[in-house]
């Protein structure tokens, strides 16, 4: 399972409808809601004011496949009620005499209406088209910032949803389709509409605005992100890791991205303190590329996760330890430093939350002693533990208490979805997860995915020939390394060899 591109997504050739939702009123007209904004949404929505010139896709997508004729009525109810149940989409903010302000419609004043869009001759005027669509409907500025697209074929019909981040994360990404695939099968067997509340992302927000507002800089957040960005040694007497749950999202940290973050090349944020402060960036970069790998089957992942488990650690942390071991081989220095965005969901009634619901932390391994992938399992898993205590405080908070604002270039996130609802139709209906398209001459952003069907990396990364190059050794090299300690329980590290990567 992949997380990629609309243009690596195979879009069958066919009637394309676009799904509007459409409100009784303007949402100037909608009742004012005094709920705040989360720190993500407000740093979202400056950023893409600032660039409004030079507009950027920030939106996220969930594709599938259903088999049958498309019920045109049934997917338009449906879509209704998946829209009176997630308050997400029935708001909007914008900024007003400098501050968020939101506005909020009750349900059932928001129907959605099928547009056709046309037939394309080809596969390739399809995904032309539908590309159209999505960048021009997910924009935080506008309201709706989401859109469904159905293309219909003699065989059934293809679904892409896509939103702007502000709206969803990568969990929401992930299960969006199989609820809205349940809500439709609901509505063809005239089942009512459940009576369920998924909690609301609005007070969420609220009640994290106001927690956030009481923190300072001695909060052991802060602390962990300020010893980071300095460069300083870590404090002793760490936080212990939240006990684990046994049910989906809590089994594994979330993957996301800071949206449309703008930073220095991958070395300032591995080998030395990241650097704060503002930069100009180039008028236009360059337009990134893509990978989605498979470094683990499903029967590796078990194996590596099982190896893991007998030193008391999960397989986030064996895919650090290679991810970091891999970096020094090839140059990137013996002091590995990234970022990872960890979920804050952080209570059972947030599990099937339509949000934005992620925090980040930094992340330093030292590989100077390790011979082997196993030396640095245990390292991992602790520092993991150490640093997802930084994630409970808005990033943009930290920031604000520590009067900097760092760039961020470098990310390795990691989610288990295997009990994703859904998860067992994925491979069989075309499941894959979308993301817009990314410019940037300096960003490195890897994704892990486990999945019923393995481990996938995606990544993305400068358009460039040394870039892809260093991106695919690193790659490649990791697979081996991960294939080995799944085999065999344990795998060697080589001593650093060759040119300094990208990133060095």
């Amino acid at each position: 399972m992949e997380f990629i591109e609309l243009a690596d997504y195979p879009l069958p050739g066919g009637h394309v409808i676009e799904w509007l939702p459409t409100a009784t009123t303007q949402w100037t007209d909608w009742p004012r809601d005094q709920r705040a904004a989360s720190h993500n949404h407000e740093q979202h929505l400056r950023d893409a004011l600032a660039r409004s010139a030079d507009p950027r896709q920030c939106w996220l997508g969930h594709a599938f496949r259903v088999d049958g004729t498309l019920d045109v009525t049934a997917w338009r109810v449906a879509l209704d009620r998946w829209i009176d149940r997630h308050e997400g989409l029935r708001t909007h903010v914008a900024i007003e005499n400098g501050r968020p302000a939101r506005y909020t419609a009750p349900p059932g004043t928001i129907g959605v209406h099928p547009v056709a869009a046309g037939s394309p001759a080809s596969t390739v005027a399809t995904h032309h088209l539908v590309q159209r669509l999505v960048d021009e409907a997910t924009s935080p500025l506008r309201w709706p910032a989401y859109v469904c697209v159905t293309i219909g074929t003699d065989a059934g019909f293809t679904v892409l949803l896509a939103a702007d981040h502000s709206i969803m994360d990568g969990y929401s990404t992930i299960a969006t389709g199989g609820e809205l695939r349940a809500i439709y099968d609901e509505v063809r067997a005239g089942i009512p509409s459940a009576p369920d509340d998924p909690g609301s992302y609005l007070d969420f927000c609220d009640r994290e605005r106001a927690v956030a507002a009481v923190v300072t800089t001695a909060d052991p957040a802060v602390a962990i992100w300020d010893a980071f960005l300095t460069g300083a040694t870590p404090a002793p007497g760490s936080p212990r890791e939240d006990s684990r749950r046994d049910n989906w999202p809590w089994d594994a940290p979330s993957w996301d991205a800071p949206a449309c973050t703008h930073a220095p090349t991958l070395h300032h944020v591995t080998a030395t303190p990241v650097v704060s402060g503002y930069r100009t960036e180039a008028p236009r970069p360059s337009a990134q590329r893509a990978l989605a790998i498979e470094v683990l089957g499903s029967a590796g992942a078990d194996a590596a996760a099982a190896h893991a488990g007998r030193q008391r650690q999960g397989l986030f942390a064996v895919l650090l330890a290679a991810f970091a071991a891999t970096a020094a081989e090839n140059g990137a220095g013996q002091d590995f430093r990234t970022v990872v965005p960890l979920h804050t969901r952080s209570e059972p009634r947030w599990a099937n939350t339509l949000g934005w619901f992620v925090g980040l932390a930094p992340f330093a391994l030292n590989c100077t002693a390790a011979q082997r992938i196993s030396d640095l399992i245990g390292p991992a898993g602790t520092e993991i533990r150490r640093v997802r205590v930084a994630a409970t405080v808005p990033f943009a908070r930290v920031c604000e208490l520590l009067e900097i604002r760092p760039r961020i270039s470098f990310m390795v996130s990691y989610m288990d979805c295997r009990f994703a609802p859904a998860s067992g139709t994925w491979l069989d209906t075309d499941t894959r997860w979308l993301r817009g398209r990314a410019a940037s001459d300096d960003e490195y952003y890897f994704w892990f995915l486990r999945t019923p069907a393995g481990v996938s990396l995606n990544i993305r990364y400068p358009g460039n020939e040394r870039a892809t190059h260093d991106v695919h050794t690193h790659v490649l090299r990791l697979r081996e390394l991960l294939t080995e300690f799944a085999a065999y329980g344990d795998a060697t590290i080589r001593p650093a060899r060759g040119a300094p990567l990208t990133w060095k």
